[in-house]
């Protein structure tokens, strides 16, 4: 903003020095145009006696009027437009040659034809104003004769000097007025467009502000279903299972034990749900620890926890990724994982993550019993269709974080082929490696300890 102002000032005041200096040039011009008729009016008092005192004021007056137009209308820019250069100037050139044919004095008055010339054109333009004024000028002065005369030649060569030198002035300020516009031209240009920077900025790190805020709200999001579906249940469960031991414990104290028993074995696996809740919290991403370790870690602890046979295949270049695209695979892994520990009744799970085609692949295939067909549906251009049941989110969570970030998750699932979840993700977001490495593949085979 100040540069602009900079700007705008500086313009101003050149262009108040401007309107001086051409009114000051208007003016020198007027004056020397009411001069040069007096003094022919006064020293041939004889045309004041016929037409020529009448045509010498008309046509002086004419040639004021044309000098006076810059002033009178509004300013048409640099270059001026063909039309309007043309009639002023041919209105002071032929203004100019009818006053020459009625007193040679006038002839002047070219020079002021040729200060017009400069305020009306450029470059060519201006120079062939300028050979035709000279041509014209010598033409009324005699001097271009057959055989030419040493004394013409030496008027001819002394004037063409003058009016080249005038020319030449003329075009030195027209070509620093030009650049001078020019400048002024590319620092405003310069300025809008660190104005537009500056706000895209402030657009991107607001951007950047809203989708963290939004970042932090679906994770609130999927941490309330979390315990909606586990401590949630586990909660309700607990209260019902209290209120029935402490009825049945003076009526049937054997089944109140029972009771007991089995609540205190729902408060553990609940506890257990929620120090894997927490677990999950830690995402790779930001503990720095590569994928290859996270996903080892989960898939020992659960295998351990469950007895289930896990094996997962890693591509060897799953390096530099983003922290959004490691966070993705990390959550969605675990979301699934649980979902199979759950739910599935699997007793084999394969795990796969790989690079192809510019984008990231993860697939998840357990050999449970499926999900119940009526949940989910496959539209023709295979995107997925969920319906959670009721105070279930799992995912439904995994699909809009996935979609979140422009990537993809399909299913297919069935009580003979259990359940294979996979996601696309893609890589624009991925600091891409510079060489091609070969694939190598880990293969773990986990299972509880004997």
């Amino acid at each position: 903003m100040p540069q602009n102002l900079d700007i705008a000032k500086d313009n101003e005041r050149f262009q108040r020095l401007f309107e001086r200096a051409k009114l000051a040039y208007i003016s020198i011009a007027l004056i020397g145009l009411i001069t040069s008729t007096s003094i022919v009016l006064i020293n041939n008092p004889i045309y004041m006696h016929d037409w020529r005192g009448i045509a010498c004021i008309v046509l002086a007056l004419v040639s004021c009027i044309v000098y006076s137009i810059p002033m009178l209308l509004p300013d048409p820019g640099w270059p001026p437009p063909l039309y309007y250069s043309l009639s002023l100037w041919l209105g002071l050139y032929l203004a100019t040659i009818l006053l020459s044919f009625i007193d040679p004095t006038f002839i002047w008055n070219f020079y002021l034809a040729l200060g017009m010339s400069s305020a009306l054109f450029q470059s060519r333009r201006l120079l062939l104003a300028m050979g035709i004024i000279a041509l014209t000028t010598f033409a009324f002065q005699g001097l271009l004769t057959w055989p030419p005369r040493g004394d013409a030649l030496i008027s001819i060569v002394g004037q063409t000097m003058s009016f080249v030198s005038l020319t030449a002035f003329c075009m030195v300020l027209q070509h620093m007025i030009r650049e001078r516009y020019e400048r002024n031209a590319l620092l405003q240009q310069l300025a809008q467009t660190n104005t537009e920077l500056e706000a895209a900025h402030r657009q991107l790190a607001q951007s950047v502000s809203q989708e963290q805020e939004l970042a932090v709200l679906r994770e609130r999001t999927r941490l309330a279903r979390e315990m909606h579906d586990t401590l949630g249940h586990a909660l309700v469960l607990i209260s019902v299972k209290l209120e029935a031991a402490q009825r049945l414990r003076e009526r049937d104290p054997e089944r109140c034990e029972r009771e007991l028993e089995s609540t205190k074995e729902i408060a553990r696996d609940s506890m257990a749900a929620l120090r894997a809740s927490i677990a999950n919290l830690r995402s790779p991403a930001l503990e720095h620890e590569h994928i290859y370790n996270a996903l080892g870690r989960a898939a020992r602890e659960l295998a351990q926890r469950t007895g289930l046979h896990i094996t997962y295949t890693l591509q060897a270049d799953l390096e530099n990724l983003s922290e959004l695209v490691v966070e993705t695979l990390w959550k969605v892994s675990q979301e699934t994982l649980t979902n199979i520990e759950k739910h599935a009744h699997a007793s084999l799970v394969d795990l796969c993550i790989s690079r192809h085609e510019g984008k990231i692949l993860m697939s998840i295939h357990d050999n449970g019993v499926g999900l119940p067909p009526e949940l989910y549906q496959i539209r023709k251009d295979e995107s997925l269709v969920y319906t959670s049941p009721r105070g279930h989110y799992g995912l439904s969570g995994m699909i809009e974080r996935v979609e979140g970030i422009g990537g993809r998750l399909s299913l297919q699932s069935s009580k003979e082929q259990g359940t294979t979840i996979t996601i696309e993700l893609p890589l624009s977001d991925i600091n891409q490696l510079g060489d091609n490495r070969h694939t190598s593949l880990e293969v773990l085979n986990l299972a509880q300890n004997q």
